[in-house]
């Protein structure tokens, strides 16, 4: 069983869409390069997301070549427009406040990117075969499709189901060529993986059947004092304190450490 790096994947501005990338640097801060490096905000001055405005669902992003050249759109109103994510923020809250009014502002943090945990804000982290396993369980639901709910980071291949559990220590460090990581806790879910990502319509028994069917399914390995619920999939990770960052690569071994 050898864990492979099959897929990494930055979200660079926070609640839409992500893009797919062959290479990618984990920056001395820990967190993923240009990964939520942006966030549109709100006239309260609270992140513009999906848990709080299901609108950003009637939204498209698509990018081309490179994190930044982002095409967004509105399909429901035929609209469209370019933007080079390093430059045009303010153009960006101006294009959406025409559809979404609350919209009033935007922050950017090129160091530490803004997810929701600052303590762990590293990469989030799967196995391929739990996103099969957890889209199984629901009819018509794709791999695709359970992986724009969760929008992990990086997904391991070559591991069995719910394998990024055992990551859960916080003082031992796992490496990714040669970045050090730590696995913080299991990644706690919200609202939006309920939705579906195109319509926001919700499907509502998502959340219940994920707790019921991940307690029966706990592998033998999973500490189950690190769950206060099993509404929880993905392994959130930080820095380890001896490394700096790095290079990580599609085709990447993920290396435990050893007893």
């Amino acid at each position: 069983m050898v864990p492979l790096i099959s897929k990494i994947t930055i979200y660079p501005l926070k609640s839409f869409d992500g893009i797919d990338l062959e290479y990618s640097h984990i920056l001395p801060s820990g967190a993923l390069e240009n990964d939520r490096r942006l966030t549109l905000l709100d006239d309260s001055g609270n992140y513009f997301n999906a848990k709080r405005y299901p609108e950003i669902h009637q939204f498209e992003c698509q990018f081309h070549k490179d994190w930044f050249s982002m095409v967004m759109s509105l399909p429901s109103q035929s609209k469209m427009e370019f933007f080079d994510l390093r430059t045009d923020g303010a153009r960006l809250v101006s294009w959406v406040s025409q559809f979404c009014t609350t919209v009033t502002a935007f922050e950017e943090n090129t160091e530490a990117g803004l997810p929701d945990d600052r303590n762990a804000n590293g990469p989030t982290l799967i196995s391929r075969a739990t996103l099969e396993l957890v889209a199984s369980w629901f009819d018509g639901m794709t791999i695709h499709d359970i992986r724009r709910r969760l929008r992990p980071n990086i997904e391991i291949e070559g591991v069995p189901a719910f394998w990024e559990d055992q990551l859960f220590d916080s003082t031992v460090p796992f490496s990714i060529a040669s970045v050090q990581l730590v696995g913080s806790n299991p990644c706690q879910r919200c609202v939006v993986p309920t939705r579906c990502p195109d319509s926001g319509s919700v499907l509502n028994d998502f959340s219940d059947t994920v707790r019921r069917k991940r307690k029966e399914l706990l592998p033998e390995w999973s500490d189950p004092s690190r769950f206060d619920h099993y509404y929880k999939l993905a392994t959130n990770t930080k820095l380890a304190l001896e490394s700096n960052g790095g290079s990580i690569s599609l085709g990447d071994e993920l290396i435990l450490p050893t007893n």
